[in-house]
């Protein structure tokens, strides 16, 4: 059950990633470490190096700071609300990141929807300058991120018993305290599972650093990419890589227990540090008396709150629609008219129309594979118990967490080796690997919450383990099946880095074309593929939600 996956990971990932620490070391075909030499020597890549990590930092607070309250909101005041609540931060997740950032060009250009409002109000007279700089990155990278913050958080509070807050206030204390002294200390596994995945992902971010910040302020992705399309200096790239690679699976090593779930409980907070918490001195005290004070306020405000967390999560999916019906013939929002001309203009033109295509061939056949494999492993993992369970857990979910780039680069110079760059195979096998950690995830965690006295029953009455499988697990999991498909294909079908490094004329993926396009045109073709690409995926939602409601109506129906 686990060797597809492993000779998968062996081929496909490991062995590229050893094909960039060999690349490291090589220079005029002798074994050197000239280029590490030079990135230590030159002071430009310790600058990109720590401007890199503080980006990352910065991002991670700016994402506990949105996300922890509003993870607090619909986990505690919004409950009967909080399946769609979370269902809407989850729509960002599953659209392209391309295309998000795209909309923030839109939202935050000197003609864009901020500028304009704010001119209206009266409060500039001259536009703005809030994208190609740092602001616009960190406005993008948030928006992008922000739902790695809130899902974990989410389900971490929702674990918390609310008897020990009735508990806390029964012995007298303030909403202020009991939150400092019983809630928050609760919700840590939460937000330190959240702060690490935003701050690994964050580490190894290319697209939106590349199309929102200043020209001139290189994050580590970006200073790969030049090294290998532009400037050719593979060693350098290979280096600065392995170098990256090194850096985040060292954290992902360290931060591992807060991650790996695998049916273990998370760390929860030490009664050691529940206790420093609740005591520490007359500063804190003075703070939870004034929280206590303000405490009518905190309903409204976290009400207030999410609605702006909601509408800036959404707004670069509403703009993306509402450009792809524009009449203007060049990017511009909002619309001076609508029409249908870029759909019409889309459809007509066959270089989409084949990247397109090439896409959703390929991005189907990875997501069939990757299920076909992954599901085996993910009973293995989630049935199993031998030692290194999680290990292999982390293994398989490496992929998703490590950056992108350096994946590219390691699958660049193995298929290049072998003749298969820009193959149709090599991109299969991509797609393969960056799909299995969303197989992985849903089919461990759906796999943990089933009750398996309904297998026991069918075995009991006599029926063999496929058997059992065919006729009672897999129409329970339909659902984690079904989801854990979506996610894999769209893995395949969103990705722009790894296509990069792959596109070639043998082989040109929908994301590169609308890359090419954001770069050199910026016309609203882009847009078509956001708006066709949502309507799908809305199509696809609605479908599953209402064959639940079907089923559910039919189990009412059979039990009266």
């Amino acid at each position: 059950m686990l060797l597809p996956v492993l000779l998968l990971l062996a081929l496909g990932y490991l062995g590229p990633l050893g094909m960039v620490a060999w690349t490291s070391l090589r220079r005029a075909g002798q074994t050197s470490l000239a280029a590490y030499a030079e990135i230590l020597a030159q002071p430009v890549f310790l600058d990109i190096f720590l401007r890199t990590l503080t980006t990352a930092g910065i991002v991670t607070l700016f994402c506990t700071a949105i996300g922890y309250p509003f993870a607090y909101l619909v986990a505690t005041r919004a409950r009967s609300w909080a399946g769609l609540v979370m269902a809407l931060v989850a729509m960002p997740y599953l659209t392209s990141i391309l295309i998000r950032s795209y909309a923030w060009v839109a939202i935050l250009g000197g003609g864009g929807l901020v500028n304009r409002a704010l001119m209206a109000l009266g409060l500039i007279e001259d536009p703005l300058r809030l994208v190609f700089n740092s602001f616009g990155s960190y406005v993008g990278m948030v928006q992008v991120l922000l739902p790695m913050m809130v899902l974990p958080l989410y389900a971490a509070m929702r674990r918390i018993d609310p008897t020990l807050l009735r508990a806390g206030a029964s012995l007298g204390g303030g909403p202020a305290s009991v939150f400092a002294t019983v809630f928050l200390p609760l919700s840590m596994p939460g937000l330190a599972a959240g702060a690490a995945l935003v701050f690994l992902s964050a580490l190894g971010f290319y697209i939106t650093p590349a199309l929102l910040g200043a020209p001139g302020d290189y994050m580590l992705a970006q200073a790969i990419e030049v090294r290998v399309t532009t400037l050719a200096e593979f060693d350098v790239a290979a280096a600065l890589s392995w170098m990256l690679f090194a850096m985040v699976a060292m954290l992902l090593l360290f931060l591992r227990r807060w991650i790996v779930p695998l049916g273990e409980e998370q760390p929860t907070a030490r009664p050691s540090r529940v206790r420093a918490v609740a005591s520490t001195a007359a500063i804190a005290r003075l703070v939870q008396r004034a929280g206590d004070r303000l405490a009518p306020l905190a309903g409204p405000l976290l009400w207030i709150h999410g609605m702006l967390v909601l509408t800036f999560l959404l707004a670069p999916m509403v703009v993306v629609v509402l450009i792809a019906f524009s009449s203007a013939p060049y990017l511009t929002f909002p619309p001076p008219s609508y029409s249908w001309r870029w759909f019409v203009a889309f459809f007509r033109d066959t270089n989409w129309l084949q990247a397109g295509w090439f896409s959703l061939w390929v991005s189907t056949a990875a997501a069939v594979t990757t299920l076909a494999i992954g599901t085996p492993f993910a009973f293995a993992l989630a049935r199993g118990c031998f030692a290194g369970r999680r290990l292999l857990w982390l293994l398989a979910v490496s992929p998703m967490i490590l950056p992108h780039i350096v994946i590219g680069l390691g699958l660049f110079f193995t298929f290049v080796a072998l003749g298969l760059n820009g193959h149709p195979v090599s991109f299969w096998i991509a797609y393969v690997v960056t799909g299995l950690p969303y197989v992985v995830i849903v089919l461990v965690a759906a796999l943990g919450r089933f009750d398996r006295d309904m297998e026991r029953a069918a075995t009991s009455l006599g029926a063999a383990p496929l058997t059992v499988f065919r006729t009672v697990t897999l129409p329970l999991l339909a659902a984690s099946f079904a989801t854990a498909f979506l996610f894999a294909f769209l893995s395949g079908f969103d990705d722009l880095i790894i296509g990069l490094f792959l596109s070639s004329p043998r082989g040109t993926t929908l994301a590169i074309r609308m890359w090419e396009d954001i770069r050199l045109e910026i016309s609203p073709k882009t847009a078509v593929v956001g708006a066709l690409q949502l309507a799908v995926l809305l199509v696809v939602l609605g479908a599953r939600g209402l064959s639940g409601w079907v089923g559910q109506l039919r189990r009412q129906r059979t039990s009266s």
